[in-house]
């Protein structure tokens, strides 16, 4: 045993180093956490596109990224966006403009003849009744050449607008999809860092345990410290849980998270657990642990020091 732990514990420490690494490296290529601050809650979307809830914290960590796309700067077309968008562009190039340039093409010639009009008339200080009504239809045929001119110039305006709309939002889609990716991963290794903590919790417990009962065999005098240690935990737990008791959450009292609702998990209120007596009374312990131990250190620290100092 005591060879055992010359060899097992540096490749533990090796592997701990590189999972660590690991999820630093994802942490680092993964988005801003203001990409997803104020996201809605995580959902599902089957195949008949009917809302469901994710079935594991992974698959909602998984959905969690799909919903980047939606998270883009205003403006940014989503994928289903971009295919609608290239549709309207292909219409644009292959009907509407051929369209309307044929309507332009074809008028041309009257809208020419409309303009010799205006310009004829135009020298004309007093019009009869017969040359108002011809300067108002050449009037007419000016205006609807104009329009005609107009709407294609739009359409054409509109090719280079959709084509840029297009390529940036291609571009923002691909990226919001690579973010997506390293959230999924990010999320996968501190799920295996959290994995590998209790594995190394367990296993150092295992060990304190079997060293624990080696030394009572081999010294007789160890029990009675150990059973001390034993009996100063249970103190620490048993008074902190006493503590706990008194702070009201057994008649009902509960923690409020930042929007004044009961803590608990879950976004819907409606069906979130919200978190009981027990839970709280777990927490409530777990603090005074900490605290008492935290005093019990430092108490140790100052006794050892000024014993020190008389020793000296």
């Amino acid at each position: 045993m005591k060879n055992l732990h010359k060899l097992v514990f540096p490749i533990l420490a090796l592997i701990s180093v590189a999972l660590v690494a690991w999820a630093i490296a994802m942490g680092t290529a993964a988005p801003d956490s203001s990409k997803i601050a104020g996201n809605a809650q995580l959902i599902n979307l089957n195949d008949e596109g009917v809302a469901e809830p994710v079935s594991s914290t992974a698959h909602g960590i998984e959905e969690l990224g799909k919903v980047f796309a939606s998270q883009l700067d205003e403006g940014v077309l989503s994928e289903e966006g971009i295919a609608d968008e290239k549709l309207k562009l292909e219409n644009t190039r292959t009907v509407l403009v051929p369209e309307y340039e044929a309507k332009v093409s074809a008028k041309a010639e009257v809208a020419k003849a409309a303009d010799a009009v205006v310009a004829e008339l135009a020298e004309v200080k007093k019009l009869s009744a017969a040359q108002k009504k011809k300067l108002a239809e050449a009037q007419a045929v000016q205006a609807d050449f104009k329009a005609l001119n107009d709407t294609l110039n739009v359409y054409k305006e509109n090719i280079s607008v959709m084509e840029e709309n297009i390529a940036a939002s291609e571009a923002a889609n691909a990226k919001a999809q690579a973010d997506s990716k390293n959230v999924v991963a990010l999320a996968k290794a501190i799920s295996v860092n959290i994995m590998w903590f209790y594995f190394l919790l367990v296993f150092a417990l295992f060990f304190i345990i079997i060293n624990t009962v080696m030394n009572l065999f081999q010294n007789k005098g160890g029990l009675g410290r150990t059973l001390v240690s034993v009996c100063v935990v249970a103190a620490v737990i048993g008074v902190s849980y006493v503590l706990a008791t008194t702070h009201g959450w057994a008649d009902g009292a509960t923690l409020k998270d930042a929007a004044g609702y009961d803590l608990g998990l879950g976004t819907d209120l409606a069906t979130r657990k919200v978190f009981g007596a027990f839970e709280y009374m777990l927490a409530d312990a777990s603090i005074w642990v900490t605290y008492i131990t935290f005093a019990g250190a430092a108490l140790a620290a100052i006794l050892s020091a000024v014993r020190g100092i008389f020793k000296s």
